[in-house]
């Protein structure tokens, strides 16, 4: 099994035993932690504890759980006051009758938060966070307890979490979370293989749809029947120099060169993602060419200046895709080290990296030094 999967799944059969999870939420440099409990076997000293150092509790569910409950399919709000007594006894008798489809009386109230599983890739609240890392690991649609931990002296949430006296705890970090895509299964369809004939050779075409960012993606795939490590090629998008050959960039002869080496080494893949301009898209990424051509920036500082990073692609996709294909540990086409720690980052191992390099022109020097000098690239 995938070694960071094998963590993954630790922590969630933790919070599934009854035990809780610290998850540390950052967005917009604003730092929280929460203590988050599974309904699922609840153990008393963890209610406890949550009790005890938690605060504005609330539960939390997805939509799915709200429609298949009777009782609360038709409420209009994603937010939900419960009657209840805040107490170990109150949340257990909440949590059975929530799963019962009844009523509970009490003195005190609780929100039920439901986040929308179509929405959740996309939203970054914490709510959002926690919820997916259970989809993705185990499919799992339970209800969870979590409030915001707070520090006793100042009464201000704590930036670093320390293991909650007497009580089990792990560390959920947003970064694991956002890794937990690539286990599952929901977020990448295979869409269809046909044979296509290039003048690079003949390939096997893979077409895959991603939830993702709702785009189609591509393998090209040649198959010797040799037992060899693949060698792999992943190619973000470049409408500019893939379709309309550009000059300004190397893409389109790392296109063509990339065909011709898998062909040639005779077994391995060039991923197509559509990523274009680095992730930053293509209306973002001809603002950053008006900068270069006018004000004689790098591809760097433009790409900051029009408001986007330098480099903004993330390899989940394309990890997922080698996963399909079974190539789990490959030789890697590329002269990009941010390529290599993008894959190792979903657990796929990198047996070597071979070189990719294209011959400078006059057009495209200065984009090349750039690559070299600014973002690391060997070439």
């Amino acid at each position: 099994m995938n070694d960071i999967k094998k963590k993954l799944i630790e922590k969630v059969d933790h919070l599934k035993n009854g035990l809780a999870l610290i998850y540390q939420h950052e967005e917009d440099d604003v730092k929280r932690s929460y203590l988050v409990i599974s309904a699922e076997n609840l153990q008393d000293e963890t209610v406890i504890a949550l009790l005890a150092n938690g605060r504005n509790l609330s539960i939390l569910v997805s939509d799915y759980f709200i429609k298949k409950n009777t009782k609360y399919r038709n409420v209009k709000s994603s937010d939900i006051p419960l009657s209840c007594t805040l107490s170990l006894e109150g949340l257990k008798e909440l949590m059975s009758s929530l799963v019962d489809n009844e009523a509970l009386a009490g003195h005190d109230r609780i929100l039920m938060r439901a986040v929308k599983s179509t929405e959740i890739l996309d939203d970054t609240s914490a709510e959002a966070r926690i919820l997916e890392l259970m989809s993705n690991v185990d499919e799992a649609d339970g209800v969870l307890i979590y409030g915001l931990l707070m520090d006793d002296e100042k009464g201000q949430p704590k930036e670093v979490v320390e293991q909650i006296a007497g009580v089990d705890t792990k560390v959920i970090t947003t970064d694991e979370i956002l890794v937990s895509r690539f286990f599952n299964p929901n977020l990448i369809e295979f869409t269809g293989v046909t044979d296509l004939e290039l003048q690079q050779g003949d390939f096997k075409l893979y077409s895959y749809y991603s939830e993702i960012d709702r785009r189609y993606h591509w393998a090209f795939v040649a198959d010797d029947g040799s037992d060899k490590v693949p060698l792999v090629r992943i190619e973000s998008e470049c409408l500019t120099g893939h379709v309309f050959g550009s000059l300004l960039c190397d893409c389109g002869d790392q296109l063509s060169k990339g065909l011709e080496e898998v062909q040639k080494y005779g077994k391995g893949a060039l991923v197509y993602l559509r990523q274009e301009g680095r992730g930053i898209g293509l209306e973002a990424k001809l603002d950053a060419y008006y900068l270069q051509q006018v004000h004689g920036m790098d591809t760097v500082d433009a790409n900051i200046a029009v408001g986007m990073p330098e480099d903004a692609r993330d390899y989940v996709i394309g990890a997922q895709i080698l996963n399909h294909l079974s190539f789990d540990f490959i030789k890697l086409m590329t002269n990009n080290p941010a390529k290599i720690d993008g894959l190792h980052r979903y657990g796929l191992k990198i047996d070597a990296q071979v070189s990719h390099i294209i011959p400078p022109s006059k057009h495209n020097k200065r984009y090349l030094d750039t690559k070299k000098t600014r973002m690391g690239h060997r070439i």
